[in-house]
């Protein structure tokens, strides 16, 4: 496999794990466990960075 498909995959790898941080934040929100969505957030915010990085990355290298 290529150096490409290979950070292709990890793209959507993070995509995917995104979205299940979304339906994560959304389980707990109102929830006894509401205390947790700052974290969670915080880790979306951080893969989206992390992607958006990757992203440029392919674009522009390779």
């Amino acid at each position: 496999m290529s150096l490409k498909a290979d950070l292709l995959s990890l793209s959507s790898t993070l995509d995917q794990m995104i979205e299940r941080l979304e339906d994560a934040a959304a389980q707990v929100r109102g929830t006894e466990s509401d205390d947790m969505l700052g974290a969670i957030y915080d880790i979306e915010r951080h893969l989206r960075a992390a992607n958006r990085r990757l992203s440029r990355t392919i674009e522009s290298d390779l």
